[in-house]
């Protein structure tokens, strides 16, 4: 339920890109304008610092080969530097190097530093490159490191749950939340509880929290849905349909003229899934994957199309 840059952010990188932004936005100048200046500067002089700042403007044109060919070279120059190491993970997970990437991050945690913050944010990323391997226990063991290392980050928590999801960890997954709760009081950790919630069967419990919500929301048809799937987990069939039929009122015409929304989607696809609209909720599922949602969508297609292509044999079998 969450993206990988947002792990970047923790050992700077972010930081440095939206310095850079902010700088070329004042000058009205484009990444191209800023590669040819520091492409002068490291001809006068080569440093792992103007390495990086190229590599980086590399990143927002989409030129991963020359940014990782600049952070290469930039380690041989500072191979201390857990930035430059960090970035050049992404890089090459960007480009599909994930083994690489996995690789030079554990040296990176072996050599580079002691300081708990960078350890734990090299950490996390490592935990994102072996989640995309689908290494999920090795994900959530450096996961729960790099928490002990730094309480306050909600992201973390977030992946954590994440990883709890993956591993059918419910009772652990709702735990978590609580400490990260308890820690951070972030409002999407909440969110995020009573998704644990509904998933761990607790309709009852999940309750309150939606109805709080609802009570306060202007756009209110991701919580009529959460609401939708308790009242179908007690039995409130109709109570259920009411609320899924008023959840796409409101997506429609939210939808209509706008650019792909993946949440939208994903919204539109579980409000025809909980109906029994199994069609329309692939077709919405496939658009919302189309446009960015998150992996667990991918999942839901592969369940749907298992689920129809069971329904299609026991029709011929039983001709």
């Amino acid at each position: 339920m969450f993206t990988s840059l947002r792990l970047i952010g923790s050992v700077g990188a972010v930081g440095t890109t939206l310095l850079i932004g902010l700088i070329r936005v004042q000058a009205h100048e484009g990444p191209e304008h800023e590669i040819e200046e520091l492409t002068e500067q490291i001809a006068k002089g080569e440093t792992a610092d103007l390495l990086l700042q190229r590599a980086i403007e590399y990143r927002v044109l989409g030129r991963n080969n020359e940014a990782g060919r600049d952070l290469e070279q930039a380690v041989r120059l500072d191979p201390a530097s857990s930035l430059i190491q960090s970035e050049l993970g992404r890089v090459y997970f960007t480009l599909g190097k994930t083994n690489e990437a996995i690789d030079l991050l554990s040296e990176a945690l072996k050599t580079k530093t002691d300081d708990p913050t960078t350890l734990g944010a090299l950490r996390v990323l490592r935990a994102e490159f072996l989640g995309a391997r689908s290494e999920n226990r090795k994900a959530l063991d450096d996961c729960e490191a790099a928490i002990r290392t730094q309480l306050s980050n909600v992201e973390w928590y977030l992946l954590r749950s994440d990883l709890h999801r993956r591993l059918h960890q419910k009772k652990e997954r709702i735990a978590g939340l609580d400490q990260g709760i308890l820690e951070t009081g972030a409002g999407i950790l909440e969110i995020e509880r009573v998704e644990a919630l509904l998933d761990d069967r607790q309709f009852q419990a999940a309750l309150p929290s939606i109805e709080r919500e609802l009570h306060s929301s202007r756009i209110r048809s991701s919580w009529l849905i959460r609401r939708a799937r308790a009242r179908l987990g007690l039995g409130e069939k109709e109570s259920a349909k009411r609320d899924l039929e008023s959840a796409l009122r409101e997506i429609v015409p939210r939808m209509a003229g706008a650019t792909a929304n993946a949440t939208l989607l994903t919204e539109r696809a579980l409000a025809h899934e909980l109906l029994g609209d199994n069609e329309a909720a692939r077709v919405y599922y496939k658009q919302a994957r189309e446009a960015g949602a998150e992996d667990w969508v991918q999942d839901k297609i592969k369940a749907l199309k298992a689920e129809k292509d069971t329904a299609v044999e026991d029709e011929t079998a039983t001709k």
